[in-house]
């Protein structure tokens, strides 16, 4: 079915075409719409039976496809969903695509609402055919009838009173004390959590730097710090193929360069085949093929609700496509401006932290400040300074040693090759803090194995640079 062909769909036929789609892929696809999909937004009963079954199934883990809906339910049980004929060809029309299949499904709801408006001008226009009725309680009663179909649409929308608001914080607190929830993430950087507790929730955090400077060294020391503790991950990798990231966290699980397989050294090979099998184990996901802003969406709102991540990494934001929707004579600011507002937004819908990686302009590169060369500032976000305006927390990447290499006890400065397998210092210089003050994190970068460390690491010894490195 074909997007523009939407509008001409009666709402059975939409209703029968998500319902569809829900069974033949045996409700996995429910994790895409159950957010704004209710049992009584269908128009028929069997329909809200049968979307009330695919519920049960999936909250019990079962599989909701035609085949468990006729082995459950029997032939004459069937009949309570439209008789056996009816079910069966259900799967004859399917949605294509994550975006179309939410498009359905927010048809679905507005045709629910049109029926509630249509049910409360029927009862208005009832009660002026009585004409001894005055006209001040046919105003009073169509005004409750119309309120009452707006309090059936606020509590869709998630109106709620200051009491019940309260209410809700108070269980979401009592759950935070007994640590049954996190308000904030674990980052696996104790340096960073001390301060600032961890990556917040519901929001989007943005970190942002030049080319090289070790945007996705940082991303993968991070996703896999906390992986190992038990909290699930999920990267969005746009700029870098999966491998790429397989081969740098196995070299950090290794303690070897990944580049000993093309070298054949056995020993080493044999370590970074074993930190393969181990990497099996932790709970990291990874999507490198969404590449637009609708399937970035999707993929983020999978990664919550099927497997489970608390953080959701995008590297990098700018090379996310614009939003289909978007008219095509928007400039590349406007398109920022989109993408940053969707990634803010699904963060606040699931409850995820998002970590948006971006690249900085050049200036970054030629600024100074209090003597240091390169360190970033706010201006120096590349297209649009949206992305500040919605992130909670944003810092810039800034690695000393990119812009004044240290030197020896003889003068001489360090050469590149040197200095990649030496502990540099790694910081993210603070640009921004909704709940916190703002506080630079020192940290330590080792390039041949693309790791970073902590201060607080086991066995970590802070290196003495001297003069070299400004320890502000």
């Amino acid at each position: 079915m074909k997007p523009d062909m939407l509008s001409h769909l009666n709402p059975a036929e939409t209703e029968r075409m998500v319902l569809g789609t829900l069974l033949v892929s045996s409700g996995e696809q429910l994790v895409l719409i159950d957010d704004l999909l209710k049992e009584q937004f269908f128009s028929s009963t069997e329909h809200q039976k049968l979307y009330s079954w695919i519920l049960n199934r999936i909250s019990k883990n079962n599989p909701a496809d035609l085949i468990s809906l006729v082995e459950t339910s029997g032939l004459q049980g069937c009949k309570k969903y439209g008789g056996i004929e009816y079910v069966t060809r259900l799967g004859d029309n399917t949605i294509t695509g994550d975006t179309m299949l939410r498009q359905y499904t927010k048809r679905i709801a507005s045709c629910h609402r049109l029926r509630l408006l249509r049910g409360a001008a029927k009862q208005i226009l009832a009660s002026l055919e009585d004409v001894d009725e005055e006209p001040e309680n046919i105003i009073r009663a169509a005004e409750s009838d119309v309120l009452n179909v707006c309090g059936e649409l606020d509590s869709i929308r998630g109106i709620l009173s200051l009491q019940e608001a309260a209410s809700e914080r108070k269980n979401a607190w009592h759950k935070i004390l007994d640590g049954q929830d996190l308000e904030y993430i674990p980052t696996g950087f104790p340096t960073f959590d001390d301060h600032y507790v961890g990556w917040p929730r519901g929001y989007m955090t943005i970190i942002g730097g030049r080319p090289e400077i070790g945007k996705t060294m940082f991303l993968v020391s991070a996703v896999l710090r906390a992986a190992q503790t038990g909290v699930p991950q999920g990267i969005l990798s746009i700029e870098m193929p999966r491998w790429k990231l397989v081969d740098r966290m196995a070299s950090i699980v290794a303690g070897v360069s990944v580049s000993s397989i093309h070298e054949k050294d056995g020993p080493k090979t044999d370590l970074l085949m074993n930190a393969a099998d181990e990497l099996m184990k932790e709970p990291i996901y990874v999507d490198d093929a969404s590449s637009t802003a609708d399937s970035v969406e999707s993929s983020i709102r999978r990664l919550v609700r099927k497997y489970g991540c608390k953080v959701i990494w995008v590297d990098y934001l700018q090379l996310i496509r614009p939003p289909s929707n978007l008219p095509k004579n928007r400039n590349r600011s406007w398109e920022v401006d989109e993408i940053s507002e969707s990634l803010r937004r699904i963060a606040k819908q699931e409850n995820v932290a998002v970590i948006a990686l971006l690249q900085l302009n050049r200036g970054a590169e030629e600024s100074s400040v209090g003597g240091r060369i390169g360190v970033p500032q706010p201006q120096h976000f590349r297209g649009s300074d949206k992305p500040l305006h919605d992130a909670a927390l944003a810092f810039g990447l800034y690695r000393q040693f990119q812009y004044k290499k240290p030197k020896k006890m003889n003068g001489d400065k360090y050469e590149n090759v040197e200095l990649a397998d030496m502990f540099q210092p790694f910081e993210l210089v603070a640009l921004k803090s909704r709940d916190h003050s703002k506080l630079s994190v020192r940290l330590w970068a080792r390039l041949t194995l693309q790791r970073v460390y902590d201060n607080n690491d086991e066995g970590f010894v802070v290196p003495d640079w001297g003069g070299d490195v400004d320890n502000r």
